[in-house]
């Protein structure tokens, strides 16, 4: 084709055919831009392919991801209080009759306890970490991304927050109350705690002080709740804009 295109050029010139050779010329550089033009639109349009499929791979990793966190999330709010509640006789769902029993097991899971874990979200933090969120269009997905971020800072301000309390207050009551090797007991099968006082928890709980310092916790815990429900909340829009993008795709 470059051949032939030469001869032409060569053929004008030699016939004098000056006018008729600039305007092949301008045709011929028309064409080349032309084809120029079109080789840069295929090349956009598999680029922009490419993009798509790895797009919607990363929003389908996303997806799984969300969803395993989401459970996550709803089985921490279930565990955060409830013997806490029941301990302290201020269970509305039970009669105030109905004391619940306070075992070494029951005390330790309800006072000593501490819930800090948070939902996973591995693949969403490798994502971020190298940048491929960015890949993601969706206006309305990376807003999510940055008020997922929003709540995850504050439940972790919260969470180290009751830890502080936990520590300098909750943990005096382990310190002074109580005899804490019947409490191991749990942690270790094999010891034998036949000779150690026993504790007598229903009457230590009517004490205000120590009321006081758990109804601290307990203040905090629900707090820790409320930002663990925002966070739910977050993942599941999230889950819900990536499930309806996905189906688009």
């Amino acid at each position: 084709m470059i051949k032939l295109f030469r001869n032409i050029r060569k053929n004008l010139l030699t016939e004098g055919k000056t006018t008729k050779y600039f305007k092949y010329a301008i045709g011929e550089i028309i064409l080349v831009v032309i084809g120029i033009i079109i080789a840069l639109q295929v090349n956009t349009w598999n680029g922009n392919r490419k993009e798509s499929i790895e797009e919607k791979a990363l929003l389908e990793s996303l997806y799984e991801n969300f969803i395993f966190a989401k459970k996550q999330s709803e089985e921490l709010i279930t565990e955060e209080k409830e013997l806490l509640i029941q301990i302290l006789g201020v269970d509305f769902k039970k009669p105030k009759k109905d004391s619940i029993l306070i075992t070494n097991h029951i005390f330790k899971i309800a006072v000593w306890d501490l819930q800090t874990n948070k939902p996973t979200f591995n693949i969403y933090s490798n994502l971020k970490s190298t940048n491929k969120l960015s890949l993601i269009k969706n206006n309305n997905i990376n807003q999510k991304f940055t008020d997922l971020e929003f709540e995850l800072t504050k439940l972790d301000d919260i969470l180290q927050d009751r830890l502080n309390v936990h520590q300098i207050r909750i943990d005096n009551i382990f310190e002074n109350d109580i005899n804490f090797i019947p409490l191991v007991k749990s942690n270790i099968p094999e010891i034998n705690i036949d000779d150690e006082s026993k504790n007598n928890y229903n009457k230590m709980l009517k004490l205000q002080r120590i009321r006081n310092l758990l109804g601290m916790k307990l203040a905090f815990t629900q707090d820790v709740i409320n930002i663990r429900k925002n966070l739910d909340n977050e993942i599941g829009d999230l889950i819900n804009l990536i499930k309806s993008e996905l189906n688009e795709k």
